[in-house]
């Protein structure tokens, strides 16, 4: 009885083949593209090819041309020659030096292959913040390009971040710690420190200097009592009296420069701190040099408080990059939640500054770092404030100000300003925009 069944069984499996159930199949294992990073080995996925239950391997032939060692476009044919069938397949492996890939797009659950290539670079070391950037390029143009891209980018990082200092000093390089060190003495700065210290000097009287450079002795004082509660647990605010002490050396009327020698002194007991435009001035300076490449686009997150676009999102059908915006009141650590979504496009930058970043608790009270120019306290009219602007470096001193701002004032100075739009996240959870924020650039609104 056993032996009858299998051959039934036998039989049965004979007709279904023959009848087409199980079929001829030619067909690629995975997909159809792959990208490969240099350095690495392809390995193939591989095929399947069957007529009916018969393995049709070894009537495949397999070509590629694949160069293991340069970016490139290459291919893998898989050849089918059996009985009437002659039929091909073709892989295309994408070879792309590391943190780029070949960008494929999904439209109805279909993958189809772009002639851009996405490259990403990332850094953590620099500016006491996390830097990414994205950029987009067509064809071979910056195939062999990609790590000269990422050593520019690098250079201008490490070399403002060792410039705008104030914490350690470098060997042959005189910084902020060298100059707050020592400041009644005359310094010869780097050309490039100069001109981010004047950049400000020229730009912080426009808001009647609640963003202050020379504010150096009072942010000092707040940044040791939040170490100390933070490392120490010994949570303590400053007193009265001695932020008056510090605030008697915060003139910038008091720094003498010298655009033609490009030194710099000041008055004994000042200090300079650079924290509230380094971020938007040196993205700036890597914007500049972006734009010297034939970029499609780019996206630029230094930090999240500071984001730039350059160029169309090449994969957008309006060529405008979404962005979101952090919910102040929900930021721990990496994570965080988001409270709207914004179109932004071609040389426009996004600087945010707020209550969420930097800050110690006492008593249920949150002291963050940004401080008043005049009361020398943190001050808190709204969680944060985000501007659109097309300078980062101008954006970055506006968002500053406009933070220490009471809203209305605030808001008066945005409307009065072409190039320049911003939004609020109040303290009840409310939002407030400037006059045509919500036309130019909101998407939609993540929060009740």
């Amino acid at each position: 009885m056993k032996k009858l069944l299998g051959i039934n069984l036998f039989g049965l499996l004979l007709l279904l083949s023959s009848c087409g159930v199980f079929g001829d199949t030619f067909e690629l294992v995975d997909e159809a593209y792959i990208n490969v990073t240099i350095g690495q080995t392809y390995e193939d996925p591989g095929f399947s090819a069957k007529s009916g239950l018969k393995d049709l391997s070894e009537y495949v032939t397999v070509t590629n041309n694949i160069d293991e060692t340069q970016p490139g476009d290459y291919t893998i044919t898989y050849h089918l020659v059996y009985d009437d069938t002659d039929e091909t397949l073709i892989r295309n492996v994408y070879y792309r030096n590391e943190m780029c890939e070949r960008i494929f797009v999904e439209e109805d659950g279909v993958y189809d292959v772009t002639n851009l290539t996405r490259c990403t670079i990332q850094f953590t070391e620099y500016l006491d913040t996390f830097f990414s950037l994205q950029y987009y390029y067509e064809d071979d143009v910056y195939h062999n390009k990609t790590n000269t891209i990422k050593s520019e980018i690098e250079s201008i990082l490490s070399e403002y971040h060792q410039l705008s200092d104030k914490y350690n000093t470098y060997e042959g390089i005189t910084n902020i710690k060298t100059i707050n060190d020592m400041p009644t003495a005359l310094h010869h700065i780097d050309e490039r420190l100069f001109d981010m210290i004047e950049f400000s000097l020229l730009n912080q009287p426009e808001v009647n200097n609640e963003f202050n450079i020379a504010l150096g002795p009072v942010i000092n004082i707040w940044h040791d009592y939040r170490d100390n509660c933070i490392i120490n647990e010994m949570c303590d605010i400053p007193d009265q009296e001695e932020l008056n002490n510090a605030g008697s050396n915060i003139d910038p009327n008091d720094i003498t420069i010298n655009s033609f020698n490009h030194t710099i002194s000041m008055q004994e007991g000042m200090s300079l701190d650079l924290g509230g435009v380094s971020k938007g001035y040196i993205t700036g300076v890597i914007t500049d040099y972006l734009n010297t490449l034939n970029l499609d686009g780019y996206l630029i997150n230094n930090g999240n408080s500071n984001i730039s676009v350059g160029g169309n999102h090449p994969t957008r059908d309006n060529g405008l990059y979404m962005i979101a915006i952090e919910d102040p009141t929900t930021v721990s650590g990496l994570q965080s939640n988001y409270y709207a979504t914004i179109y932004i496009g071609d040389d426009e930058h996004i600087i945010t500054s707020g209550d969420s970043q930097k800050y110690y608790t006492v008593n249920d009270t949150r002291y963050h770092h940004l401080i008043s120019n005049e009361t020398f306290y943190p001050v808190t009219y709204s969680h944060s404030v985000t501007l659109v602007t097309n300078d980062p470096a101008l954006g970055d001193i506006y968002s500053t100000a406009l933070y220490l701002m009471p809203i209305d004032e605030a808001l008066e100075f945005v409307n009065n300003h072409e190039n320049l739009e911003a939004v609020w996240y109040n303290l009840d959870g409310s939002l407030t925009f400037s006059e045509y924020f919500e036309r130019d650039y909101l998407n939609e609104i993540l929060i009740d």
